[in-house]
């Protein structure tokens, strides 16, 4: 209900300020793409107020995934956005937004021309891509790629669901090393900890991975006992700082 008031004024206001998960220059990368890489998928809303709720199902999907490595598919010989995108919607293809991004990889001339509640950015060679949902119910998946000091990258996911209803909204994150020797992505927990440990002072805490730069933007919640207003929240604004493997969470002066 009302908490999720501060996430949609914000939501609104991130395309203009949020920046990518790595510049043009950075070593490394697999690809002729750029190291920034983003995904986001979004799901309409149907009559049932429930549908843009995180299901039961869905919710033991995501409780795994951490014990998921998931196996990808080089294109031409190269690994980037793209081929981390399907990577991941393919394995999980049974979340509405995954099979999305699926349809539009597989043909984005005919997606384009078909799909009239979603619209779709793809820059591949700025490694950014963007599919949304074109109203206010949430229900997005988003990926970003970082390039490693040690030759890997690191993959970043994150899994909005929610619109205002008294469950509100959630945001699921993973972070995956790819060793491009393996050709795989393994959850790397490590950085997932970085986020766990803000996120156990808070009630609420939501990613938004870059589309440009590549610091990732924290907010955090605390919820006070007034359902009708806001006055007794709290809110906080964090960055997690990039070091070339890692974040540091540091407050967001900016």
């Amino acid at each position: 209900m009302k908490k999720t008031t501060y996430i949609w004024a914000m939501g609104l206001a991130l395309p203009l300020l949020l920046g990518s998960c790595n510049s043009k220059n950075a070593a490394g990368n697999t690809s002729d793409e750029d190291s920034t890489a983003v995904a986001t998928v979004s799901v309409p809303e149907t009559d049932d107020d429930t549908s843009a709720e995180e299901s039961e199902d869905e919710a033991m999907i995501f409780d795994d995934w951490s014990n998921r490595p998931i196996t990808v598919k080089a294109e031409d010989g190269k690994v980037g956005i793209h081929a981390f995108a399907k990577a991941f919607c393919q394995e999980y293809s049974a979340i509405e937004p995954c099979a999305k991004m699926l349809s539009y990889l597989k043909n984005p001339a005919f997606f384009e021309k078909s799909e009239e509640t979603f619209y779709v950015g793809d820059e591949p060679k700025s490694g950014y891509i963007t599919c949304n949902w074109r109203f206010e119910t949430s229900n997005a998946v988003t990926l970003c790629y970082w390039n490693r000091k040690n030759g890997h990258q690191l993959v970043g996911v994150t899994a909005e669901r929610g619109m205002e209803t008294e469950n509100g909204l959630t945001c699921r994150y993973m972070f995956y090393d790819y060793d491009k020797a393996t050709g795989r992505m393994t959850p790397d927990m490590d950085v997932v900890k970085v986020f766990d440990k803000l996120a156990a002072s808070y009630e609420d805490i939501f990613l938004y991975l870059p589309e440009e730069g590549k610091d990732i933007v924290v907010y955090a919640f605390n919820y006070g006992d007034d359902d009708e207003s806001e006055d007794d929240d709290t809110f906080e604004d964090f960055r997690g700082k990039w070091d070339g493997m890692t974040f540091t969470i540091v407050p967001n002066k900016e």
